[in-house]
């Protein structure tokens, strides 16, 4: 395994998308929770160096999608002075908030361009991505092991890599918490799996990397409190990886044992989230703050169907928010949490990236997302070589993440992933037939 140039490009660029928790985060605030922010004008320096800037389809859509949601943004920000006869909301400039939550999709774009560029570029030295995700799939293994290790100490594991350096009780690797995890440690159970048999890796690599996936698979499962993940464990993971299975020719004759692993992870995962919804759902904040936000979010696009904007999303979101509170529709939980989202624009979500753009960009949104990613994991699900499964089970994982439980504005991670795979799919195309 060598270590260049090139390998250390798409080490610091994975670390820097699985680092959440940055500490400048304390000093310009949410923006400041990855190094991505700090690494966006570097890329710009290289996609602009290039002769040439390619733009694939999907950034075709995506930058289609970013102008329409400016446009909106600027129609709604004069319908909002118009009703509140000022640009404050909730003690706080209306035109900065618009300002500072487009920098996201900005910023998101330069990643975006720069890893698709990159991998264009260098796609007949293939394997340095495949070392890199291996260096970081090694570093993650070690430190999940020692995470679990610490957590029911007194020990605060690291306390200088996270933003607020005080004991935290669950797994959550780089990040803030551990509902931030999941599309982490799916992509690097599974993309290194496709890397190791794309450049078609030593014995060892591809038996380190199998013993490595395994490991954070079920290490994780084995502690986690995430009612997301577990879900989708339950959703995506298992019967996606069984479909592999069972189409596999070398594992087929496995199946019967591997079916019995599979209802037993199954039956754990289905045991374990079924004990934390019932001794978390009246008490826990989170499902008072998902259901009356996603209730709040369908109500804000029934009343304008073309997206509301950055703009509109702050004024009409909260006043909406309080009238459903107010009369009581999900008194029966703990709304805590989100009631808090009334008096200040302060980490002001649905927590879902689904519901959170579709007050953003309405049917437009919805068009994007189906061009976006429906459309690609049809494509994907098209091929028939059995290697495409393990880039097939984690983007069902970050849709469906992205509709259940976590935004994407700072999951570098999953950018990256769907860039790289932007170029995979480009490359699938030309190779006839697809053989599995």
């Amino acid at each position: 395994m060598a270590i260049n140039k090139q390998v250390l490009i798409y080490f610091v660029v994975l670390f820097a998308a699985i680092y959440q928790d940055f500490p400048l985060y304390n000093l310009i605030g949410e923006i400041g929770r990855s190094p991505i922010f700090l690494m966006a004008p570097l890329m710009l320096v290289y996609i602009f160096s290039n002769k040439r800037i390619g733009i694939s389809i999907y950034a075709q859509h995506y930058i289609k999608y970013l102008l329409y949601l400016f446009l909106i943004s600027l129609i709604f920000l004069v319908i909002s002075y118009i009703h509140n006869d000022s640009f404050e909301v909730l003690d706080e400039n209306i035109i900065v908030k618009t300002i500072k939550m487009s920098i996201y999709p900005i910023i998101i774009l330069i990643l975006y361009q720069f890893v698709y560029s990159y991998i264009n570029n260098n796609f007949n030295n293939i394997t340095n991505l495949f070392t890199a995700t291996y260096l970081i799939q090694l570093f993650l293994t070690g430190y999940i092991t020692l995470e679990i290790y610490f957590l029911k100490k007194a020990t605060i594991f690291l306390p200088f890599l996270h933003s607020l350096p005080h004991k935290y009780w669950r797994v959550r690797l780089l990040t803030p918490e551990e509902s931030w995890t999941g599309t982490i440690l799916i992509l690097f159970i599974f993309m290194p799996v496709f890397l190791v048999n794309y450049v078609k890796a030593t014995k060892f690599f591809k038996t380190t990397t199998y013993i490595m996936s395994m490991y954070l698979f079920f290490s994780y499962v084995l502690v986690s409190e995430s009612k997301g993940f577990l879900l989708l464990a339950l959703l995506s993971i298992l019967p996606l990886t069984f479909a592999y299975i069972k189409k596999n020719k070398y594992l087929r004759g496995l199946l019967y044992g591997l079916i019995i692993i599979f209802v037993i992870v199954g039956i754990f995962v289905g045991i374990t989230l079924k004990e934390i919804i019932l001794d978390q759902l009246t008490t826990s904040g989170t499902f008072g703050t998902r259901l009356s936000s996603v209730f709040t979010s369908v109500v804000v696009f029934g009343m304008s169907i073309i997206g509301v904007g950055w703009s509109g999303f702050v004024n009409y979101y909260p006043q909406v928010l309080e009238y459903i509170l107010e009369h009581g529709y999900f008194d029966q939980f703990n709304l805590q949490e989100i009631r808090s989202y009334l008096s200040t624009t302060k980490a002001l979500s649905t927590k879902s990236e689904f519901f959170d753009q579709l007050m953003y960009g309405g049917v437009f949104y919805l068009y994007f997302f189906y061009q976006f990613f429906i459309k690609r994991y049809l494509q994907l699900s098209k091929k028939q070589n059995l290697d495409v499964y393990f880039l097939r089970i984690p983007l069902a994982f970050m849709i469906m993440a992205g509709i259940v439980y976590i935004t994407f504005h700072v999951k570098y991670e999953l950018w990256f992933f769907l860039a790289m795979l932007d170029v995979f799919q480009q490359r699938l195309k030309t190779k006839e037939p697809d053989a599995a």
